[in-house]
């Protein structure tokens, strides 16, 4: 219960202001709730577009960023040559590649999917580096010293040091790809979140732009629950160390 508490004083707020300020613009939480039910299998098929794009990038990322982290972050000389590169290119807002990106991948889902990439991509590989870099050069002794392969070394010492920092990036970085993917599914496409919200502000229709609006974190909720099950599942010696 002691969970739901938050959300449930948002709501009371919402829907108390909302009542006081009784205007048309700023519709009660049980009015966007009417609302919804009655358009519900349209926008659940906007949620699955968005949801889509923000997987597929989501998943780029970490298949590519990894790696590609681990990589840099292990080897001396790549990390000579490449660390300046990543962390000139990691801070540029990626939202300002989008006319290039739609330009490279035209205006339909691959644009939107890359922007997500994009976005996800150089917080994995930062997190990777780090993560990688900060391994006390003690841990690699035991291994080295009975001349253990790099595969071993691999999945001994780094993947475990490396996973735990990719989730972070990936729940921080979330927020940023949720936002930029709204700003996207605004320009060629009749699917998606993005559209459905600003479309229902065209048309005047604020309950129903509340409703996309609270979808839009709803998807932002559940991709962060399921990202800290995964880290759960997949790292449980973070787990048991905090008991």
């Amino acid at each position: 219960m002691k969970k739901w508490f938050g959300v449930i004083s948002l709501i009371l707020c919402w829907q108390l202001i909302a009542v006081l300020a009784h205007n048309k613009i700023f519709p009660t939480f049980i009015e966007v709730m009417i609302a919804t039910v009655i358009n519900l299998k349209s926008i659940m098929i906007h949620t699955y577009f968005s949801t889509i794009r923000l997987i597929a990038g989501v998943i780029l990322s970490i298949v590519i960023g990894m790696p590609a982290g681990i990589l840099v972050g292990y080897h001396k000389r790549l990390s000579e040559y490449f660390s300046p590169i990543i962390y000139l290119l990691a801070p540029i807002p990626k939202i300002a590649l989008l006319p290039l990106i739609m330009l490279l991948f035209g205006i339909g889902d691959m644009s939107k999917i890359f922007i997500i990439f994009i976005i996800m991509f150089f917080q994995v590989v930062v997190a990777a580096h780090d993560a990688v870099k900060n391994i006390p050069s003690d841990y690699f002794i035991p291994l080295k010293t009975i001349k253990s392969k790099h595969k071993d070394i691999l999945i001994h010492i780094i993947f475990p040091a490396a996973l735990p920092e990719m989730f972070t990036s990936v729940r921080i970085g979330l927020a940023t790809g949720i936002s930029v993917l709204f700003f996207a599914e605004t320009f060629g496409t009749k699917w998606g979140l993005g559209f459905y919200i600003m479309d229902m502000w065209m048309r005047l229709d604020y309950k129903q732009m509340y409703s996309g609006i609270l979808f839009l974190g709803i998807l932002g909720l559940i991709s962060v629950i399921i990202v800290n099950q995964l880290q759960k599942y997949i790292c449980p010696w973070i787990q048991n160390n905090k008991n």
